[in-house]
């Protein structure tokens, strides 16, 4: 995984798929959906869960980690700054548009 992570740092990439396993899932997904989807879900109760019990917490969708939020892989433009400048744009044409009118 830290072999791959360093990777992306000279050549980034949207998607990364890491050991051979994932390789396989991938392929099999892509060519055979059907048969894919009736294997994934007994796979992973198998291999991917485990039975061992977690103590109460409150996740992470009603307290979110302020350190996870904080780090933007650059993938997605940063929309609130989006959203400002167009606002911004807007709000300066509209402003243009209504001088010459009057």
């Amino acid at each position: 995984m830290a072999r791959a992570m360093v990777d992306c740092v000279d050549r980034p990439r949207r998607e990364v798929s890491v050991g051979r396993l994932n390789v396989i899932m991938r392929f099999g997904f892509t060519v055979l959906p059907g048969v894919y989807d009736v294997l994934v879900g007994p796979l992973m109760r198998l291999a991917g869960l485990t039975n061992q019990p977690i103590a109460p917490h409150p996740g992470i969708v009603f307290d979110p980690s302020p350190a996870g939020e904080a780090v933007r892989g650059g993938w997605l433009p940063d929309v609130p700054r989006a959203v400002r400048s167009a606002g911004g744009v807007t709000a300066a044409a509209g402003s243009a548009l209504l001088r010459r009118l009057r």
